[in-house]
């Protein structure tokens, strides 16, 4: 696989590493106090690190297509997410821990989009982000990944998830997520939780764009075989179920990823 060095301090430096499993809570841009318009406030943060994400994705694009393609889609995808951030839905910002995956997926959206338009199918934007999130984890020191997995599992940590669950049952923000927290069983899995609500589908089917859904999702793989923390899931709210159900163990292998679970995708109807 390619390295995409200069991925990383963009990726990685937002915390954006894995998707939708990651719960962790995330300070990246401004102070937890949100401002009229989270994403205008934070506007040239957020588009200096896209411009990061659209030079991995150039890369990426020109080794599949001519050159001039590849510079003219990361252009476009730019240009689309600067236009996208005004109205991206409000979820509290920096308070809520999942801020930086809705950002994320504002990301995925404007390269879905911009891609489409040179013929190119969701499943291909869905492999780029894919590809450089598993480039940036190989950077990521296995100690570091693995510390990283392990906090997951501490009692602290599932406290947190319970307050996070139970706060997520008002439903302040539309456009946010709705879980619950599923204590261990001793057996088959350490941590678990539902999402009945997810932010991303939300986004991506108010977008136009819900196809790429499920390959989005599929990240979350990449950050558990990284840190460790055996995740399996057998259903998703991108594929049309009624929940996503992670199931954390830890020091399991992870044996889901992307050619596993994209021949299931053909068979099932997408978000």
């Amino acid at each position: 696989m390619m390295q995409h060095r200069f991925t990383r301090r963009h990726l990685l430096r937002a915390g954006l590493v894995g998707a939708c499993a990651c719960l962790f809570p995330w300070r990246a841009l401004a102070a937890a106090t949100v401002k009229p318009n989270f994403y205008v406030a934070n506007r040239d943060k957020l588009l200096a690190d896209f411009r990061g994400v659209c030079a991995g994705a150039e890369h990426w694009l020109a080794a599949r297509t001519a050159e001039p393609t590849a510079k003219a889609i990361a252009a476009d995808a730019e240009r689309r997410y600067d236009r996208l951030l005004p109205g991206m839905p409000e979820i509290g910002g920096t308070a809520n821990r999942n801020q930086p995956f809705l950002i994320m997926a504002g990301w995925l959206t404007a390269l879905t989009q911009a891609m489409g338009e040179k013929g190119m199918p969701a499943k291909d934007a869905g492999r780029l982000l894919y590809d450089l999130d598993a480039a940036d984890w190989t950077a990521v020191p296995p100690q570091k990944a693995k510390a990283m997995g392990a906090a997951l599992f501490s009692p602290a940590y599932f406290a947190s998830l319970k307050e996070w669950a139970a706060a997520s049952q008002k439903r302040q923000y539309p456009g946010d997520w709705v879980g619950k927290a599923i204590p261990g069983d001793g057996k088959t899995f350490d941590l678990g939780y539902d999402y009945t609500q997810c932010g991303v589908v939300l986004y991506f089917k108010a977008q136009g764009v819900a196809e790429v859904a499920p390959y989005f999702c599929l990240n979350d793989f990449l950050a558990s075989r990284a840190q460790g923390t055996g995740l399996e899931r057998k259903h998703t709210l991108a594929q049309g179920d009624a929940l996503c159900d992670f199931r954390y163990k830890h020091g399991r292998a992870v044996t889901q990823n992307w050619d596993t679970e994209v021949p299931r995708f053909l068979s099932n109807k997408p978000a």
